[in-house]
């Protein structure tokens, strides 16, 4: 996860997917996906022995009860001998649960995590990795930036599951009022349109992410290539975080809120600013708290940094080492996450698919007359160039909360760059080492 803002949006995307009814969309069978022959994608089929696999999800009962049961009964048609025991748990008690069940001898077989859950949990060996022990066809169907996104080392240790690309929701008006024909591009653009939205129409352009998605979206390494020493000391970070305050100190953008959606939002609602990147699920969000800035909304792709990708936070379906059943729990999370499924609980909420074949559905193009179809259109576009921000570490956490401490000094404060950088190499350095 990617410190405060991602935990917002992850909490987010959960209370979103609660919040969504009519549950009676029809599960499609993993035979259906990326072409595999019903042999090629049933592991379990041939072994004559009964299975249990037990599925642990996040906050998607009762909403998707329906859905999910169909998914699950159509399972257990095609897999004879495999019995699925479904268990949802509150996205704050989930991870802790694994690890109490695990240590009991008594560990789930998939259970839906998000990628920093993954990510501890496989840096103390807790998961198996599927590099080794899935299927070359189980593995190819998904977008390579968010299949690569519970790696560490050669290991991946999650399949893909549902997730929540940005997309740039601005105020039209705005844009109107300072003179500009269209939506920045990249950050680097937006920083030089920022002192001109400011005076001309007294609202920001846009807030900052965290300091580490700052970097993390400009392509600058925050720990070395073998992940044992800090990297982000450098150059290039400190001219960009400089660069920041002297915008900042201009007043041309923020001080605070950096990273923290919430507070974004409030500013949007009220006119104070011109941009926010979120999922597409908040138009509606803005439609019901300012319907007179929802009369003013306009949709585009969400600004890029040097790296060009774009946030994602994203849901995973991860195997337990502990699991009893390594080949059964690697046949059924694939099939979960296989593109007819993942597609067919995309129809169902406002969430987006992690495999190729599904995000390239005209299903996400066919609206283009409202500003949620406008949305879903743009998120399905930048699926291909998504990412969940990852270190590829279990510490990632901790990381995080030095390197977002640089922010605090240094903007928020007025502590030396240079100094504040050097002190969170250090501390990064002493955490790596532990």
């Amino acid at each position: 996860m990617r410190g405060k803002k991602m935990l917002a949006f992850v909490v987010a995307l959960s209370a979103a997917v609660m919040s969504f009814a009519g549950c009676a969309g029809k599960g499609a069978s993993s035979s259906e996906s990326s072409g595999e022959s019903k042999a090629e994608t049933s592991a379990t089929e041939s072994e004559s022995k009964p299975v249990t696999v037990e599925f642990w999800t996040i906050s998607l009962q009762p909403t998707f009860t329906d859905f999910f049961n169909k998914l699950i009964d159509e399972y257990q048609k095609e897999n004879t001998n495999v019995k699925v025991k479904w268990v949802d748990l509150p996205y704050d008690s989930i991870q802790q649960k694994l690890i109490t069940a695990s240590a009991s001898d008594t560990s789930p077989d998939v259970v839906n995590l998000n990628t920093q859950m993954a990510l501890s949990l496989a840096g103390k060996g807790a998961l198996v990795d599927l590099n080794k022990e899935a299927t070359e066809a189980q593995k190819s169907i998904y977008i390579d930036t968010l299949y690569n996104s519970a790696k560490i080392g050669d290991s991946v240790y999650a399949f893909p599951w549902y997730a929540s690309p940005s997309v740039m929701i601005y105020n039209k008006e705005l844009f109107e009022k300072s003179g500009f024909a269209a939506t920045p591009k990249t950050f680097e653009e937006a920083n030089t349109m920022a002192k001109t939205m400011k005076e001309k129409t007294g609202a920001y352009l846009y807030v900052p992410e965290e300091l580490t998605n700052l970097l993390f979206l400009n392509g600058i390494d925050i720990l070395n290539s073998d992940k044992t020493k800090a990297a982000f000391n450098n150059d290039e970070a400190k001219n960009l975080l400089t660069e920041y305050r002297k915008l900042v100190e201009e007043g041309s953008l923020p001080k605070t809120s950096w990273g923290q959606w919430e507070n974004q939002l409030k500013l949007f609602e009220t006119g104070k600013l011109a941009i926010i990147n979120s999922s597409g699920s908040s138009i509606s969000r803005i439609k019901d708290e300012a319907p007179d800035i929802y009369e003013k909304i306009g949709i585009a792709e969400p600004m890029t940094g040097s790296a060009g990708v774009v946030l994602d936070p994203l849901m995973n379906v991860v195997v337990p080492e502990k699991s009893k059943n390594h080949k059964a729990a690697i046949d059924f999370a694939a099939y979960i996450t296989n593109d007819a499924n993942q597609l067919a609980f995309c129809k169902q909420v406002a969430i987006f698919p992690s495999t190729k074949t599904a995000a390239n559905d005209s299903y996400f193009t066919q609206d283009s007359t409202t500003l949620e179809g406008q949305a879903r259109a743009v998120c399905a576009k930048t699926l291909g160039y998504s990412a969940d921000f990852s270190l590829g570490i279990d510490k990632q956490s901790d990381v995080q909360k030095q390197v977002n401490a640089i922010y605090e000094a240094c903007i928020m404060g007025n502590d030396d760059i240079n100094t504040k950088f050097s002190s969170a190499e250090s501390e990064v350095n002493k955490i790596l080492a532990n």
